[in-house]
């Protein structure tokens, strides 16, 4: 059935919720652990928040398709590419923080129309903090407008004091010479969390992030955050991130700059000049 973006939008923030509320009621404990071919955690609480998500969702849309960090694919429904809405979805961004006890990990759910997020929520449940936007409004938090990152970027304060920065928490190799420049020039922090830090910037918390592996589960929400904040979220050439193909997308990296109006610009050429000098 057709949905517009609010609409989906309403859908995000509750399966954001769901997923997060599995997340809350377990943290710490010690959860199932086991390593994926790429090293990184997955815990039976990732599994049980994903199904959550994606149950709440097909309940009320049976006709979408998702991708989602822990099934790609989704078997019992039609392929990402053959639908009008894909739903993107990272049931614990932040699982390498969730397993040690650290209070930094969220759901992100996003909602794509033909390879463009339109509908996102990034939930923080140890915080109740919801982030959520729309292709047609503005960003929200629990629900209340948020001012601007373009009129952040004039404001006093901001113009005087240094750039924080999020770096990547382990960092390719490609990107270590921006790394390097990122530490020399930014306050730089790293929170463990992609949505996080994308969830951050739009709200103002910090200026500009590099990620350099994420996957689409990770940023979809993000992006859109940032994009309705007034911020931008770009490729590290510079190049648009979306429309992505999704009837080929299979969970390749997606490595970006992101950040209010100034330090974007500022980081985008930091990267930009270190990978023409290590290339």
């Amino acid at each position: 059935m057709p949905a517009d973006a609010g609409t989906l939008r309403i859908l995000a923030e509750q399966a954001a919720r769901r997923g997060g509320e599995i997340g809350r009621a377990a943290f710490g404990t010690r959860p199932d652990l086991r390593f994926k071919a790429d090293r990184s955690e997955v815990t039976a609480i990732d599994i049980a928040a994903e199904r959550a998500v994606i149950s709440l969702i097909r309940a009320e849309r049976p006709q979408d398709a998702f991708i989602a960090e822990e099934r790609t694919a989704d078997s019992d429904g039609p392929r990402p590419g053959d639908a009008e809405i894909c739903w993107a979805i990272d049931p614990v961004d932040g699982t390498r923080n969730y397993v040690r006890g650290i209070p930094v990990f969220v759901c992100s759910v996003a909602a794509l129309r033909r390879g463009t997020p339109i509908a996102g929520a990034i939930y923080d449940p140890l915080h109740d903090a919801l982030y959520s936007a729309d292709a047609d409004g503005p960003l929200l938090v629990n629900g209340q407008s948020q001012p601007d990152l373009a009129a952040a970027d004039a404001d006093g304060y901001r113009q005087a004091a240094r750039v924080l920065a999020a770096i990547p928490s382990l960092p390719h190799r490609r990107f270590l010479p921006t790394v390097h420049r990122m530490i020399e020039r930014f306050v730089v922090r790293t929170y463990g969390s992609a949505a996080m830090h994308l969830a951050w910037i739009a709200t103002g918390r910090i200026d500009a992030a590099l990620q350099d592996n994420p996957k689409l589960w990770d940023v979809a929400a993000g992006w859109l955050l940032v994009q309705r904040a007034g911020g931008l979220v770009t490729r590290t050439d510079g190049q648009a991130m979306f429309p992505i193909d999704l009837a080929s997308y299979g969970g390749e990296d997606l490595p970006l700059v992101a950040g209010a109006p100034a330090p974007h610009a500022a980081l985008l050429s930091i990267v930009e000049s270190a990978l023409a000098c290590s290339d």
